[in-house]
């Protein structure tokens, strides 16, 4: 876990010269700095980290807009620093955002535990949303082959094996991918439909 790049969205103080020491003694590298919230929000866009630490109060842009924001945008895990009388707001912004909240004052233990579970959170989440893509696209390959075959059955007369080599072959000589096929057979009977 240490080598994360981090990037902290705090006010410049003893808060953050005590977290920004913590966190590179035990490895982690911090890649940027910002002291209000839209600074951080364009470094964030240039820097990519792999975690984000925000102070709740921050000018221009509060911590947790910057939080959201982080998230819609998977610009990196967060650990959202909140004092003790704002945790009400922070539990209501957990029902729909993930982010690790960490309340004020911070003890060295707390925040390494929160950079590594919000880290591994973010990665987990990272996983699943790329595996959800990757199923809705296998899921539309395979209805527009589908949808090829059965063109092919209709219009050659042929069974649903037969069609599918057909659509195999013609993948094969054009050198394209078996969905790249089942589109282009699919536009070519169609425009034989309207002529």
């Amino acid at each position: 876990m240490n080598g994360l790049r981090i990037f902290l969205a705090m006010p410049a103080g003893p808060l953050r010269d005590k977290v920004k020491d913590s966190l590179s003694r035990h490895g982690y590298v911090i890649i940027g700095e910002a002291v209000d919230g839209m600074t951080a929000l364009r470094s964030l866009h240039k820097l990519l980290p792999d975690l984000v630490i925000i102070e709740m109060q921050l000018p221009a842009l509060d911590g947790l807009e910057l939080a959201k924001l982080c998230q819609e945008e998977q610009l990196g895990a967060v650990v959202l620093l909140t004092p003790y009388n704002q945790l009400g707001t922070v539990q209501r912004a957990l029902e729909t955002w993930l982010f690790e909240p960490l309340i004020r004052p911070i003890r060295e233990e707390a925040l390494l535990a929160a950079v590594v579970t919000a880290h591994t959170h973010y990665m987990r989440e990272a996983r699943l949303t790329r595996e959800v893509h990757e199923l809705k696209e296998a899921l539309e390959k395979r209805k527009l082959i589908n949808q090829a075959k059965r063109r092919l059955m209709e219009k050659l007369h042929v069974n649903e094996d037969e069609a599918h080599r057909i659509l195999q072959r013609y993948a094969m000589n054009h050198r394209i991918s078996s969905k790249e096929a089942a589109s282009r057979i699919l536009k070519g009977y169609s425009h034989d439909e309207g002529a």
